[in-house]
């Protein structure tokens, strides 16, 4: 069972019963025995006005995605596939 040590006397908190007492620090045993209202459920709605977030958003790339244009041309070229016309075509334009 973990107990409070008294901050100022250092002495432990002793429990009724056969008890193992673990001591803990006074002020780490309150937060545990009695943690602040926080509530783990998302908020719904927006910010209050004037409430800034406190988090960074994420960046946002610096230029739209695009494929590896070599990674493009050598992977049907290993394949069969490329022997069907369509693909072909398509391998040979981007050549």
């Amino acid at each position: 069972m973990l107990v409070p040590v008294h901050p100022q006397t250092g002495e432990m908190w002793r429990p009724s019963g056969e008890a193992v007492a673990v001591p803990l620090e006074a002020s780490l045993w309150a937060e545990l025995a009695f943690p602040p209202h926080r509530t783990r459920l998302p908020a719904v709605g927006g910010l209050p006005t004037g409430v800034e977030r406190d988090d960074p958003l994420t960046p946002h790339p610096p230029t739209r995605f695009r494929p590896s244009g070599e990674a493009f041309r050598h992977t049907p070229a290993r394949t069969p596939a490329v022997r069907e016309p369509w693909l072909r075509k398509i391998h040979d334009l981007v050549r």
